[in-house]
């Protein structure tokens, strides 16, 4: 029940109408008792300024999506270390800038492989959840091939690997890659031959093109949802330093056939 101690959070983005992230943090401060709502925000490019100042004041926290996780920095009074390596930003509390995509992405991966170390990564895309995967699959010792339809983004990006001290190129071409990563809506067909691992940011369909040929090849890989909820668990811990486990966050999606 909504009453005046209730926290308000919410994710900011644009044309979000499909977004779990209300399914996902409603049935988490549920389950372990905390007195806050979460909504979605689809707020237009043009009216972002005006809107995020209000949302910033009266909120507890917000997430970023596309097209705002990087936008949203200069309306911030800091960034923590991580966020300002990535120069994205997916979390805030209060007017502190924070990303969980990073360690959402570099937990899940340690999960599954033991060593990156001296191993090729091709990341498709050049955008918040590119840096992020860029990010963290570099320092867990992986060179970043970046693949994107807007040749400079990527060259931008590869700079700002690089000038933290990691290995980074752009490439023209999808080449088979010891960790294969999609992160944009709509890619072309990805190689994953004689990759270790895939990793698919898209989450809805959960089984997207890539994920299927990984599992036709015997591929491991991390999908979409598994990222969106590891994240956004971490989020509530920068929140209210508390979470649900993963789990139980997936088999009430899959319960409620918000996934598929």
């Amino acid at each position: 029940m909504i009453d005046q101690q209730t926290k308000l959070l919410g994710v900011v983005g644009q044309n979000i109408g499909y977004t779990l992230s209300p399914a996902i943090h409603n049935f988490s401060f549920s389950s372990i008792n905390i007195n806050a709502v979460y909504l979605s925000f689809d707020i237009k490019e043009d009216k972002f300024k005006k809107a995020i100042d209000g949302l910033l004041e009266v909120s507890l926290g917000l997430n970023f999506t596309i097209p705002y996780k990087e936008r949203i920095i200069e309306f911030l009074d800091s960034i923590d270390d991580r966020a300002e390596k990535l120069g994205a930003v997916n979390t805030t509390v209060g007017r502190r800038g924070f990303n969980t995509d990073f360690e959402a992405v570099k937990t899940l991966v340690k999960e599954r492989i033991d060593s990156l170390e001296g191993r090729k990564c091709l990341i498709y895309g050049a955008g918040g959840a590119a840096r992020a995967a860029s990010f963290a699959l570099a320092e867990l010792g992986c060179t970043i091939l970046l693949v994107n339809r807007t040749k400079e983004r990527a060259e931008e990006l590869a700079d700002r690997i690089r000038g933290y001290g990691y290995e980074a190129k752009v490439t023209e071409d999808c080449h088979e890659a010891d960790v294969t990563v999609n992160t944009t809506p709509d890619p072309e067909k990805l190689p994953c031959h004689g990759s270790k691992l895939v990793i698919e940011f898209v989450y809805r369909p959960v089984e997207t093109t890539l994920i299927k040929s990984a599992k036709s090849l015997g591929i491991d890989s991390i999908n979409g949802i598994q990222i969106l909820v590891r994240q956004a668990l971490y989020a509530e811990r920068l929140w209210f330093n508390n979470s649900v486990p993963d789990m139980k966050v997936l088999e009430y999606l899959y319960a409620r056939k918000l996934v598929w």
